[in-house]
């Protein structure tokens, strides 16, 4: 008897973007919200629903209702607008399906299972956690908690947006894969993490061809013109029209959304740290989105090419390139993660990553992905860092292979050895944070078997022992000997299949130039701990780190 294996994924009816965006394809005015299927791992699934890595927890906490768990996907084709929107099951799938499909796209990128900042192993996903216009990740709580609000004589529910969804997951992920980026650090530091998470939101948003074919041109058209599809127009009437959506729903109070950020023309000027708006996450975060969005039209365009048939080209193969170019500008994003260093992150950092890693990946870089990129970051004065090539002379002894794969004490010995080979000074205390195994696929079938290994450095004392001790270390002025402070470095080693370091991307603590860089900004802007120190913490109440940047505009932040 023949058995058909089980299926490995499972198709869910979502909400494409927003409920406010409608199908504009049908000449029938009363067009419906746009709908579309996504494909999420196929695990088994407990009433919430609950799988092994997410468990949906319908509770409001400002009415103490607690809706019954949904059981399987709701066949929202069937529904009115009204009656999806107002059905809790079907809020619940789809914060579970946006979730698992964003956690999906990392772990795919990466190669591996990507864990949780805690110790648990579901991250809980509250799609009506309070009646608030709020949505943020909360560490402590070990969720996702989304709020709701009046609109319009209806509820609107953020656990309905697609954008407001994939960005908070990808906080969570985010804080997983790097949790030493929420330590106070230089400006760029914090601004990634809002930036980034945009990011994913807009490119895996965009990844789904019902929402690209509703967005360029007359979306009633089979055919498109040459001009319909150049860089301007592309960038005008699709991702324009994307990051005004996104935008609005992500960063509500902000007015524009995104739509500054996709539209953001080239500047330096982000760079002066005297310019408060800069300074402030979401704002320098639209640096990174505004180069990664004109990437995207760089490479969307390029794809375009070679479908243009006597000045025309489909409408549906249009959009279906658009998706690809989103959905592999996405992996080259997410690969580029493991290739940053672990502390003092830079946008520089950030490049250098996304250019190495691909490089490993796809080294012929046959569509000019890499040069698009390059160009993009290049107009905001964002350059790749010199990279060193493989580290020579390092000592081997007796070192076992298997273990450096997953073993920190066995990769702590190693560094051991090999500091002075690695350019580590041994001076300073070393920790091996994560030592993770990954096997990527690349965009040819190229297979890439890597192992990351994270580590990190740090010294603590008082301002007056600093002084003493590192003559060439700038402290701020105005501190008092007594103020405690706390320097970093670290970077990260990639070992390739054989066993070898292939990378080493490092920000050395000795570096005194870029320490006194981050003290002056740490002090210019008083982020404390709750010593009055600097460097260590920013003193904020466990649970809080992410919420503090996700406050309503009128308590002085924002709400996405």
């Amino acid at each position: 008897m023949t058995v058909n294996p089980p299926p490995r994924s499972l198709e869910v009816t979502i909400v494409a973007q927003d409920p406010s965006v409608l199908d504009k394809r049908s000449n029938d005015r009363s067009r419906r919200i746009l709908r579309a299927k996504v494909k999420v791992p196929a695990d088994r699934f407990e009433p919430g629903p609950r799988g092994p890595r997410f468990h949906v927890v319908d509770y409001d906490a400002t009415t103490g209702r607690f809706n019954h768990p949904a059981a399987g996907p709701v066949d929202a084709d069937k529904l009115t607008d009204k009656q999806m929107l107002d059905d809790p099951a079907f809020r619940a799938w789809n914060v579970y399906a946006v979730a698992a499909r964003t956690l999906a796209a990392f772990e795919f990128a990466l190669g591996r299972p990507v864990p949780w900042s805690f110790h648990g192993h579901q991250l809980f996903l509250v799609p009506s956690a309070f009646a608030e216009e709020n949505a943020y990740y909360s560490d402590d709580d070990q969720a996702l908690l989304f709020g709701y609000f009046p609109l319009r004589g209806s509820k609107s529910f953020a656990a309905l947006s697609h954008d407001i969804v994939a960005h908070e997951t990808t906080h969570a992920i985010l804080d997983g894969l790097r949790s030493g980026f929420d330590r106070p650090g230089l400006p760029d530091q914090a601004a990634f993490h809002e930036g980034f998470a945009d990011v994913v939101a807009l490119l895996l948003v965009f990844s789904v061809p019902e929402v690209v074919d509703v967005l360029i041109g007359d979306p009633r058209r089979k055919r498109l013109t040459a001009r319909d599809v150049d860089s301007d127009r592309l960038a005008r009437s699709a991702l324009l029209k994307l990051g005004e959506q996104l935008g609005d729903a992500i960063h509500h109070n902000r007015g524009d959304g995104l739509r500054r950020s996709v539209a953001l023309e080239p500047t330096t000027e982000w760079r002066d740290l005297s310019n408060v708006d800069w300074i402030e996450p979401h704002q320098r975060g639209e640096i990174l989105v505004a180069a990664v969005t004109q990437t995207l039209i760089l490479m969307w365009r390029k794809r375009l090419d070679a479908l243009i048939n006597e000045g025309t080209l489909d409408r549906v193969r249009a959009a279906e390139e658009g998706a690809k170019a989103a959905r592999h500008l996405l992996e080259m994003c997410i690969r580029a993660i493991d290739y940053c260093p672990p502390v003092d992150f830079e946008y520089e950092d950030f490049l250098t990553a996304v250019l190495v890693s691909d490089a490993e990946m796809a080294p012929d870089d046959e569509m000019g992905y890499r040069t698009a990129l390059r160009e993009a970051f290049g107009r905001f004065g964002i350059a790749p860092r010199e990279v060193p090539g493989r580290p020579e002379g390092l000592a081997w002894r007796d070192f076992n292979f298997q273990a450096l794969r997953a073993d920190r004490d066995e990769v702590f010995r190693f560094i051991w050895d090999n500091a002075q080979a690695l350019g580590i000074d041994p001076k300073y205390h070393l920790t091996v944070e994560s030592v993770v195994p990954s096997r990527r696929v690349g965009p040819n079938g190229f297979v890439v078997n890597e192992t990351v290994v994270d580590y990190l450095q740090q010294l603590s004392g008082t301002a007056s022992e600093l002084r003493r001790s590192i003559r060439k270390l700038k402290l701020p002025k105005g501190l008092t000997g007594k103020t405690k402070i706390t320097v970093y470095g670290g970077g990260t080693l990639i070992f390739d299949q054989f066993g070898a370091v292939k990378h080493h991307l490092a920000k050395p603590l000795p570096d005194w130039d870029r320490q006194a860089r981050r003290l002056e900004f740490l002090v210019a802007q008083e982020y404390r701990d709750t010593n009055g120190g600097f460097g260590a913490s920013f003193g904020t109440p466990a649970g809080q780190r992410f919420a503090r940047f996700h406050q309503a505009a009128g308590r002085g932040g924002e709400e996405w």
